[in-house]
């Protein structure tokens, strides 16, 4: 019974690896890390208020957390924001130490749209100075040019393609930190803030690679092919288990 578990294990093993090297690289699916580079503070959005505003209105004299990403996302968005907002929530920092700012990538997307998504956001966590920005096209691609975040339309989803995380920018627009994926450490998060404070540039980010999430070419979508070849062979592990007890059980009958 052991050998045959490890066999249906180093199956999963076999199948998930094939998957993940018949699939391409997702194509601008992660964050070319441009530490120490000046973010474009000049650059005019629109915040959830309906106000224009320039980036230099977030950055007095504290650093800033800025999230990438569209507000009517149906995958990565949200989640990742959720996690910098409970990370951000574990710190329990005064509001005075930063600034939370979401930029969107989609220039089709309104202010009221922003302001609906802070009201969800809220609900999550009410003591950060939080602002959702939206903006024309040429104002956000200079933006996100300038941080590294490289994201690409797909017209047959209607779904952008990007990259999950965010950047901490020290309060003179200095891009000092990135943290990848969709949880982040507590601590880190912490530190980063303080190293930004006073002005310090982090080290690099290790590359994050999710094998449960590929870029699927065909669909323009990430899918969960490699996940769905595991659960299903997990499946016939606890089908095998379960016929194994019951032929025990019958000759020991």
């Amino acid at each position: 019974m052991r050998k045959l578990c490890a066999l249906l294990l180093l199956l999963a093993c076999a199948a998930a690896h094939s998957q993940s090297r018949s699939l391409p690289a997702p194509p601008q699916t992660a964050f070319e890390q441009h530490l120490n580079t000046r973010l474009p503070l000049q650059v005019v959005l629109t915040d959830d208020n309906g106000q224009q505003v320039r980036l230099a209105q977030f950055f007095h004299r504290r650093p800033v957390v800025m999230v990438f990403g569209y507000y009517h996302c149906p995958n990565l968005c949200s989640t990742v924001m959720e996690g910098v907002l409970q990370t951000l929530a574990a710190l329990n920092l005064p509001k005075t130490d930063y600034a939370l700012v979401a930029v969107s990538i989609d220039p089709s997307e309104t202010a009221a749209q922003a302001a609906a998504k802070k009201l969800l956001y809220r609900n999550l966590f009410d003591k950060a100075d939080m602002h959702l920005l939206t903006g024309h096209a040429e104002a956000i691609c200079t933006l996100a040019d300038a941080a590294g975040f490289h994201y690409a339309y797909d017209a047959a989803s209607k779904q952008y393609v990007h990259p999950s995380g965010f950047l901490i920018a020290t309060p003179d627009g200095v891009i000092s930190r990135y943290f990848l994926g969709v949880r982040f450490d507590r601590d880190d998060v912490g530190s980063a803030l303080r190293q930004a404070a006073s002005g310090r540039v982090g080290a690099l980010a290790e590359r994050l690679l999710l094998l449960c999430a590929h870029y699927d070419p065909t669909t323009g979508a990430y899918s969960g092919i490699v996940m769905n070849v595991i659960r299903v062979l997990c499946v016939a592990m606890v089908l095998v288990l379960f016929g194994w007890i019951a032929l025990r059980r019958r000759r020991w009958r």
